[in-house]
């Protein structure tokens, strides 16, 4: 299948009218996400930004992305850009039909999402420790507030 027909015939069976493909690239706005679709090659890549590095703990947020990459197809990056996580499939594009697509992207979707989610609420482990040793730090070893 062609790339300009996998998005029409995606459009046609979603109801989604007017998705226009230019210089080989479509966008989506799926549930709040939007996800650029690109063919290059023989690929198709679909991406989306998940959000930008939590201000406290971002390094520790790198490493849980980085450790989940290992878990899916989906891989996460960091823009150059704009320095917005991203997350990103590639799928060889004569492997994929219509049912395939729309499983692949609907996959895609479901882990934006959660991740979104997770950046969205996250709380660095080590802050939230710090502060509670801070709290405990004002009791003696017995327990009693040391005056």
């Amino acid at each position: 299948m062609e790339f300009n027909d996998l998005i029409s015939d995606f459009a046609k069976r979603h109801g989604i009218e007017n998705l226009v493909v230019e210089d080989n690239s479509s966008a989506l706005d799926i549930d709040g996400i939007v996800t650029t679709i690109v063919s290059i090659g023989e690929s198709v890549i679909i991406s989306s930004e998940i959000g930008e590095p939590p201000v406290d703990g971002a390094a520790a947020f790198a490493d849980l992305l980085l450790e989940a990459n290992m878990e899916s197809p989906a891989f996460f990056a960091k823009s150059c850009d704009t320095g917005s996580y991203l997350l990103v499939r590639s799928f060889a594009l004569a492997s994929l039909d219509g049912d395939s697509f729309d499983s692949g992207l609907e996959d895609f979707i479901n882990r934006a999402e959660t991740w979104r989610k997770l950046l969205k609420d996250y709380r660095p482990v080590a802050k939230a420790a710090s502060e509670q040793e801070a709290e405990l730090s004002s009791f003696s070893a017995n327990g009693f507030m040391q005056v």
